[in-house]
This record gives C-alpha cells, structure tokens and sequence, in this order.
C-alpha cells in the first residue's frame, strides 16, 4: 500500500490527500501511514478536475 515517500511526495506536490475522509497533512502523516501500511484493504483513487489535473488523492478502506 502507500509507503511514507508517497505521501509526502503528494504533500510536496500540494495534493489534498484524505484517508477515509480525513485530512492528512505533516502533522498526522505518520500515523495515517503506519495505518496504510498495516491495513492492505485501502483503495486510492485520484481526483481530478475539469482539466484533468489531478488535485487529491482519497484513500477508502474497503469493506466486504
């Protein structure tokens, strides 16, 4: 799943990046990825807009 390069290279990019509808910035970024990194059944999925830019990132856990 994510690894922490990842995430902060979207954070560097200025990507919003939200794990089950949180927000994750610098602050929780190490817990968010321990999280990502323990539990494989997350989903990413890119956002993007009209351009077809990408602006976010959202992670969602899976559930059976």
């Amino acid at each position: 799943m994510a690894n922490h390069d990842e995430l902060s290279y979207y954070l560097s990019r200025g990507l919003a990046i939200h794990v089950d509808g949180i927000s994750i910035n610098d602050v929780n970024l190490e817990h968010v990825n321990l999280i990502l990194k323990e539990d494989d059944s997350y989903m990413k999925e890119f956002v993007g807009n009209e351009k077809g830019e990408i602006y976010a990132v959202n992670y969602q856990k899976i559930r059976e």
